[in-house]
């Protein structure tokens, strides 16, 4: 029935959403291991929407993945910290300039130059709570001494903040685990005779003119392996789904080349890379919520949180590139970042983070950089090409870990349900079954360890450990230093 390709934690649900649905589906990834880009290198942090422009698809759709990932994790032994986040504002960021509307209070300079005036702080914290409670949340605002009772490891210089209740803390690279053991769970099924794993890991799409079939409305997917000398398989779908990431806009185009009913992308990707520190944390000396700037209408700002495994992450930082794969870790942005953190906890944290290539501060467990999707639109770009059975899920930016139970669910009942009919059996056929949970956190960190290879086996599928905050959570459980890349 479809082919999703990419195989990140968007591609994931949407995988496990069309199987739970009765469709007969498929995933192609070209990497070797799932998650091996922008879902393995995100925060871990499950927003509520927030910063999503009101009325979005995107703010749609993660308030409806907000409503269900609770009870996603606990059925599928996903681990999470239901905590709530807090938007700060802090003395370096209250006086921001802003310009005003208001006629009578707009001036000019010498150099006829509008002037503009420093933003009240109390109505900076006053819109962030104003937009929360139109997003859904049941949010408060509190003084700067009821954020030093929550959290007693933060600087007086707190102004006062917004508590966000229902933002969640979780395993990042276990939340997609749980998708992809399930769907494969949910696959195991004959097609054509033949048992094939609905998850096909290193295989790379070709399309060309023969791709679609125009009168049949069957697509013929060239797939082949990275290893050399592997045969070309050739998977016949009635339908795709692209949900490549930052190269969505590249596939549409690609696509769009070779079957003439499928329009150009309407959008372009720009990248945008956010790069992280995390530290291991004293004991009892680390904050239980995720700690927020205002944010802005560029990004969130800068994060400043613990981990399930007790270490404190500082990031992301916004930077926007042209490149959709350069994720270098730049020496002055990691000091900007340990600027941020002594900022926020008023100590020193990685004051020395480069006395040279190899002296790193003891206190820091490693660093990464993940490429957040961007694009040209404010919105998420999620498109149906229904001549050519094609739909496009492009532009996740950076909430695809926090929207996509919702994006699941909106791709295949709204949209792959109108270009790919089923019998009334199939239909009827919807899988209801209660999932296999994950194993627990201690008996997965027991066999990474004994196996000391990065992976883990789950209902008999290997497992590479894609993301960083994973990975060095489960190093430090016997001590073992862990690189972040």
């Amino acid at each position: 029935d479809t082919v999703i390709i990419g195989g990140g934690v968007v591609g994931l649900s949407i995988l496990r959403a069309s199987l739970q649905a009765g469709y007969n589906a498929i995933l192609l990834e070209r990497n070797p291991h799932l998650c091996n880009e922008a879902s393995g290198r995100n925060s871990g942090v499950i927003c509520t929407g927030v910063d999503a422009p009101s009325g979005s698809l995107e703010r749609a759709l993660i308030r409806d993945s907000i409503s269900r990932v609770r009870e996603f994790c606990v059925e599928h032994n996903v681990p999470m910290r239901e905590c709530g986040s807090l938007v700060c504002l802090w003395p370096w960021d209250e006086h921001d300039n802003i310009i005003t509307d208001d006629e009578d209070e707009k001036k000019i300079d010498d150099d006829n130059t509008l002037v503009t005036k420093p933003g009240n702080p109390d109505d900076k914290l006053e819109r962030v709570l104003q937009e929360s409670l139109i997003a859904g949340d049941n949010a408060t605002l509190l003084s700067s001494e009821t954020v030093l009772n929550l959290e007693p490891s933060l600087s007086s210089h707190c102004r006062g903040a917004v508590h966000i209740p229902g933002e969640i803390v979780v395993d990042p690279w276990l939340f997609p685990l749980a998708l992809a053991t399930h769907a494969r769970e949910l696959g195991k099924q004959s097609i054509h005779g033949q048992n094939i794993d609905v998850i096909q890991t290193g295989r790379e799409v070709v399309m060309d003119s023969s791709s679609f079939n125009t009168e049949e409305g069957i697509w013929n997917l060239v797939t082949r392996r990275c290893e050399k000398d592997s045969e070309d398989v050739v998977f016949q779908t009635k339908s795709i789904i692209n949900s490549v990431g930052v190269n969505s806009d590249l596939m549409q185009k690609i696509a769009s080349s070779v079957v003439r009913n499928i329009n150009p992308p309407t959008f372009a990707a720009r990248p945008r890379q956010g790069q992280y520190i995390v530290y291991s944390a004293p004991q009892n000396e680390f904050p239980t919520r995720p700690i927020q700037p205002v944010p802005t209408e560029r990004t969130k700002g800068i994060f400043v949180y613990s981990t399930l495994y007790n270490q404190i992450v500082v990031g992301p930082t916004a930077k926007d590139q042209s490149s959709r794969t350069d994720d270098e870790i730049e020496r002055s942005v990691a000091k900007e970042l340990a600027a941020h953190a002594t900022r926020v906890f008023d100590r020193t944290m990685g004051s020395s983070i480069m006395q040279s290539d190899t002296d790193f501060d003891p206190t820091i467990v490693g660093e990464y950089v993940g490429i957040r999707p961007g694009t040209s639109k404010r919105d998420y770009q999620i498109q149906l090409h229904c001549h050519a059975n094609f739909i496009t899920v492009g532009g996740i930016r950076s909430t695809g870990l926090s929207a996509s139970l919702g994006i699941g669910r909106h791709v295949v009942q709204s949209l792959l349900c109108s270009i790919v009919s089923r019998s009334e059996e199939e239909s009827t056929s919807v899988q209801q079954a209660s999932p296999t949970p994950l194993p627990d956190v201690e008996s997965l960190v027991e066999q990474y360890h004994s196996r000391g290879d990065g992976t883990i086996n789950v209902a008999g599928h290997d497992y590479r450990v894609t993301h960083p905050l994973t990975r060095m959570g489960w190093d430090a459980r016997t001590g073992i230093a862990s690189s972040g890349k």
